[in-house]
């Protein structure tokens, strides 16, 4: 039997084992306790000093962040934060500009409204995790600053992967969508504060999220989400000499829809036509487009994320040019080979490849003042539709196939209908090209407002039966045919007298001229006269002024003024 002190050793033993366990559970209840006592009275605390740790790490000490306020609730795994600020640290920026490290873009940022819902808090807490349900960012306004310390440093790359760079020290970050709504964005250059773009209402929904290292080479996912949509309520900036304004209303895009939707498009100039090309260093164009609801279809989503142009076709409906020239300007001495339109689109320092461009009843202006008369003649071209194939600057595609094909109809004038089609052979080291087209009857009287201000003559009377140009250039030269039939061609030879704002008639020139010309093509029962064109090109000239100079050249021959 036990004795009674050997009972009361185990009585005693047992009552000091239970006391260090009881206190052990005392203790880590009080350490608990405290703790959550702890966090939540400094976790609003805890979390400012973290967020400004990581964006001072992150950043090398060039970024700070401030904020009114935050609120957490962890059983519903909600946060919000109220008017965050990121700035950048002009000390810091001066030091890293000192040591040759200046960043290529600086970034001030405001955001009335973060919050944050569905996380759960446990993995985001002791875990390596974070996963959620939905974050929101309200009407941020987001200035972004290049410095331009290098080429192409608007366009620098982190050297480091883009998901490493957003996970830090964790290993997923997984949300079910990410809205940001009415969105600011401005870019600047920081040296000389000059505005570049403005951004307005830009609306960006990413579903599906995640961000890990096997997100970061999923073909499927666009900015790391399976589904991305995108709408901008306005989009504007200005040319270098702000001789023009552009802007780009209501756009929209989706990655799964792959397609692209503007409203509208406009290039505006900001002067009229007379101050317009008196502010010009020499003889220039002003331009004035437009153009509505635009579509890009099947457009390569991962393509367009590294600054490539993919689609099938852009549909450009109903849009508008207008183009003013005034000769009496004198002109500047450039010489322009190299500088056809399908050589220039080589030098455009973004990839594109499109299968067509689609244009539906457009309207083309050309108006012209002469340096004689200081009248204006105008040309216009209706209804146009045109269709563009192959219109790309890539190298593999132009490899593949090197000609870019133009067909288009219109009518000229509104009066007669007119036929082109153009080859244009990309990369071609002569800018060689084709030209070929028909246009239709109509009375050559119709002519008379482009050319009597331009030409100083007027048509008394004439029919164009049909007119027909095939043409073979390059960057040199140009040869041809040219085809005008007519009949009953008069004219008279106009001249505007000193001192006087009207074109009169000059009877003994006008005379002459009937002499001179060809009045029908063929002439009685004789052949159809085919002028074959040779022209050498001034290398002053444009594209378009060559061309026609070639048309004219065959015009002149057929109807006997050489």
């Amino acid at each position: 039997m036990q004795t009674t002190e050997t009972k009361l050793k185990k009585v005693k033993g047992g009552h000091r084992g239970r006391t260090i366990v009881f206190s052990i559970v005392i203790f880590f209840l009080v350490a608990i306790v405290s703790g959550l006592w702890y966090w939540n009275t400094h976790k609003k605390r805890i979390i400012k000093n973290k967020l400004e740790t990581v964006i001072q790490e992150k950043s090398g000490g060039l970024y700070k962040i401030k904020y009114d306020s935050l609120s957490i609730d962890e059983m519903d795994g909600y946060l919000s934060i109220s008017n965050m600020n990121l700035s950048y640290d002009s000390a810091r920026y001066t030091e890293l500009t000192k040591q040759g490290h200046e960043p290529s873009i600086l970034l001030n940022i405001h955001i009335p409204e973060i919050s944050v819902s569905g996380v759960k808090t446990p993995k985001a807490l002791i875990g390596d995790e974070i996963i959620g349900r939905k974050l929101e960012i309200k009407n941020p306004v987001i200035n972004i600053m290049y410095t331009n310390p290098g080429k192409d440093s608007s366009q620098a790359v982190p050297p480091k992967a883009i998901y490493e760079q957003i996970l830090g020290d964790l290993d997923l970050i997984k949300a079910d969508s990410i809205l940001i709504s009415g969105a600011q964005i401005t870019t600047s250059n920081f040296k000389t504060k000059k505005t570049g773009m403005q951004l307005q209402d830009v609306n960006i929904t990413l579903v599906d999220v995640k961000v890990d290292s096997s997100s970061s080479t999923d073909s499927t996912r666009m900015f790391f989400s399976k589904e991305t949509s995108f709408t901008c309520g306005k989009l504007s900036w200005s040319s270098p000499d702000n001789l023009y304004s552009y802007n780009v209303e209501n756009i929209s895009a989706g990655s799964v829809s792959r397609l692209l939707r503007i409203k509208s498009f406009s290039m505006v100039p900001a002067l009229d036509e007379e101050a317009f090309v008196k502010a010009l260093p020499a003889q220039g164009d002003r331009f004035d487009f437009s153009v509505s609801n635009i579509e890009m279809k099947n457009i390569d989503m991962q393509q367009l994320l590294e600054e490539n142009i993919v689609a099938d076709n852009i549909l450009l409906p109903s849009p508008s040019l207008k183009i003013y020239r005034d000769l009496a300007i004198p002109r500047d001495t450039k010489n322009r080979v190299g500088a056809y339109p399908h050589q220039l689109m080589q030098t455009i320092p973004i990839t594109f490849t499109l299968g067509k461009i689609v244009v539906t009843n457009g309207f083309i202006e050309y108006k012209e003042r002469h340096h004689t008369s200081r009248q204006a003649g105008k040309i216009q071209y209706h209804t146009i539709n045109a269709v563009i194939s192959n219109f790309t600057n890539d190298k593999k595609a132009i490899a593949a196939n090197n000609v870019m094909t133009v067909d288009m109809s219109a009518q000229f004038l509104n009066k007669a209908p007119l036929k082109v089609s153009g080859q244009f052979y990309l990369l071609d080291a002569n800018g060689r090209f084709n030209l070929s087209g028909t246009l239709g009857a109509m009375d050559a009287t119709v002519l008379n407002p482009v050319i009597e201000n331009t030409g100083l003559t007027h048509i008394r009377s004439g029919k164009i039966k049909k007119a027909e140009f095939n043409v073979q250039g390059s960057d040199h030269v140009a040869d041809g045919k040219i085809t005008l039939l007519y009949d009953d061609l008069k004219v008279n030879v106009l001249e505007k007298d000193k001192g006087s704002a009207e074109l009169d008639k000059k009877g003994l020139a006008s005379f002459m001229a009937n002499m001179a010309i060809k009045n029908a093509n063929p002439l009685r029962k004789d052949p159809v006269r085919v002028a074959q064109v040779h022209l050498e090109r001034n290398n002053n000239a444009s594209f378009f002024n060559f061309a026609w100079k070639t048309l004219l050249k065959g015009i002149m021959e057929t109807v006997g003024l050489k």
